[in-house]
């Protein structure tokens, strides 16, 4: 089994292991979370529900479901809320019996932990620099169409992949993939009478590309979304899973009681209605995303990949390590997600969250050092 991957957002960390610097004096890349912060209706709504939080929350979500619903033209009952994709994350391999699942990667480690907690095999397979990291659908196509596995648990048998993880957008390489591709890896799960797992957390920056509304009409799929990243709310933890009503069924089975807390469901309700801030917040990062990308690419040595997202994957030049430069970074306290640990990608990997023009304007500054000194 990998590693354990830490993840990006642990400000904490940071703050306890420094000895000059609290949480708020941390300029946090680490986490693609909304530079923009809390939308202004959010923080009126929490500021109004508070004497709620003396009820238990609905363990339904029911009107919560229903405005998502309406979001994606769905039925409430093709919704399933979670605390944070990560928890749903967790709750569908036990719930779908998955015994060999495939991961697109290199990707978010929680879908390996996930499946191996639930006892099931894993294979992966994994992007190439030489394809810039583009997420590799055909060796996922002929993984599926030609290789099987023997159980260890049952010597003799064979396993075919039944349960395919794919990010889109993914992270943290930031490539999408398609809706007709994600469709034709669909096509061959049903095939094989399996499941598709789709998580869209970073959808929001290419919708065309989300497959969401065909969730709820196809047993094979199913889709995961997210509140944290674009409406910049992580603490919340609020996420959902759009499926056929059937498919779901097991999955909420998994699921504890009130997982949900009334304030995230209040909080969620005012971000799928404050079409202002997703509009201007879409405005703002396509724009920033673009002058980052240039302002990088204008490092000598620096290797920056395309992105769907509102995060950058760099390659820094050789000799230089993730690990040095993540360290010479901290010491001016800017957080970067060093990426060596992700398999498939190398020692020299980082990824950015794109920020405020002028924090993206002091990152660059500060790297075009670092690299500068280091060659």
């Amino acid at each position: 089994m990998e590693q354990r991957v830490s993840h990006g957002g642990n400000i904490y960390q940071a703050a306890r292991e420094s000895s000059s610097r609290e949480m708020a004096d941390f300029c946090d890349f680490s986490a693609s979370i909304n530079p923009l912060g809390i939308p202004p209706s959010v923080r009126r709504v929490l500021r109004t529900a508070i004497p709620t939080i003396q009820h238990y929350p609905d363990p339904d979500g029911w009107a919560l479901r229903e405005a998502i619903a309406e979001h994606h033209r769905v039925h409430p009952h093709n919704v399933l809320l979670g605390n944070g994709t990560t928890e749903l994350i967790f709750a569908i391999p036990p719930a779908l019996q998955t015994r060999h699942g495939l991961i697109v990667g290199p990707t978010f480690s929680e879908y390996e932990r996930a499946l191996v907690f639930a006892g099931s095999r894993v294979h992966s397979v994994v992007a190439q620099a030489h394809a810039r990291y583009r997420p590799p659908i055909h060796e996922a196509l002929e993984a599926m169409k030609r290789r099987r596995f023997p159980s260890q648990a049952h010597r003799g048998q064979q396993l075919p992949i039944d349960t395919v993880f794919l990010c889109n957008p993914n992270s943290p390489t930031g490539q999408s993939v398609a809706r007709t591709m994600v469709y034709r890896v669909l096509e061959e799960v049903k095939r094989k009478g399996g499941r598709l797992i789709v998580d869209e957390t970073f959808v929001d920056f290419c919708e065309e590309k989300s497959v969401v509304r065909r969730a709820a009409r196809d047993d094979s799929l199913l889709v995961l979304r997210s509140f944290t990243k674009f409406y910049g709310i992580p603490g919340l933890r609020i996420g959902y899973v759009v499926g056929t009503e059937g498919t779901l069924r097991p999955i909420q089975d998994r699921l504890p009681p009130w997982s949900v807390n009334t304030l995230a469901q209040e909080a969620a309700l005012a971000c799928l209605s404050d079409t202002r801030y997703k509009e201007q917040s879409l405005r703002f990062l396509c724009k920033e995303r673009q002058a980052f990308r240039r302002g990088l690419q204008r490092i000598p040595g620096l290797s920056v990949y395309p992105s769907s997202a509102n995060f950058v994957l760099v390659e820094l030049p050789q000799p230089l390590s993730s690990r040095e430069v993540t360290a010479a970074l901290l010491e001016h306290g800017v957080l970067v997600r060093d990426c060596s640990n992700y398999r498939g990608l190398n020692a020299r990997m980082l990824r950015f969250a794109v920020r405020t023009s002028r924090d993206n304007s002091r990152l660059i500054s500060l790297l075009r050092h670092i690299v500068s000194v280091g060659r």
